[in-house]
């Protein structure tokens, strides 16, 4: 099966350059999917309950085959195999005027992800009598990446539509419950009153604390 270009596309810089395009053996790629989840203990319990904490980041894994062998490539510095593995690099080292590496997407066929490249693993299979690198193959890891300001976005459009229940972890404050149920720390108020809570700087561990609906006339009570 002929090999099928892939590309790689710094998102940092606009407009974005030239992406790196690479040959990608098709034979396979992981996506890894995740979520964080903490213990609650609970007196009496056989076994503590889980409370979900937050989403993980998607991890694509894929390998790339770099050849220099074909005769009827360019001649081009940046197309041979190290210009190739040069340009990659980019991606994981940090660049001098974001102060990190860039966020990049990976492109082949129907398969688009947005990330960072986590990992870069080069290994070499074939040289010249020189010593040139013609062949290499370079396991590429990514974790996706979006910004915190697209995020929020996202959350106020998925806000809950129903009254949910919810438990205090050790040292939380409303203002923290607030935000990660709302985006928005100021809602602490009405938490406190949905939930009958007198002293909300004595929260106490484990217990069960009512989520309400963003929906609800207490919500809309709180920000008048």
């Amino acid at each position: 099966m002929a090999l099928e270009h892939a590309t790689f596309t710094n998102l940092s810089v606009q407009p974005p350059p030239p992406p790196v395009r690479v040959q990608f053996n098709p034979t396979e790629y992981g996506v890894d999917y995740g979520a964080s989840y903490a213990d609650q203990p609970v007196p009496s319990l056989e076994m503590p309950l889980l409370q979900f904490v937050r989403g993980e980041s998607r991890t694509l894994t894929l390998d790339l085959l770099l050849d220099g062998t074909d005769k009827r490539q360019s001649a081009s510095d940046k197309d041979t195999v190290k210009g190739r593995l040069e340009a990659l690099r980019k991606f994981v080292l940090i660049d001098d005027t974001l102060h990190s590496p860039p966020v990049c997407q990976f492109q082949w066929k129907d398969v688009t992800f947005e990330g960072v490249v986590t990992s870069l693993k080069e290994k070499y299979n074939l040289f010249d009598e020189s010593g040139r690198i013609l062949r290499a193959k370079v396991t590429v890891s990514m974790k996706s990446y979006r910004s915190p300001e697209v995020q929020l976005r996202e959350l106020k459009r998925k806000s809950p539509d129903r009254t949910r229940f919810r438990l205090v972890r050790d040292g939380e404050t409303l203002a923290q419950i607030a935000e990660e149920a709302y985006g928005d720390p100021r809602l602490w108020r009405m938490l406190a009153e949905f939930n009958g809570i007198e002293r909300p700087r004595f929260l106490r561990s484990g217990s069960a604390l009512r989520i309400p609906s963003l929906q609800n006339g207490g919500l809309r009570d709180a920000q008048n």
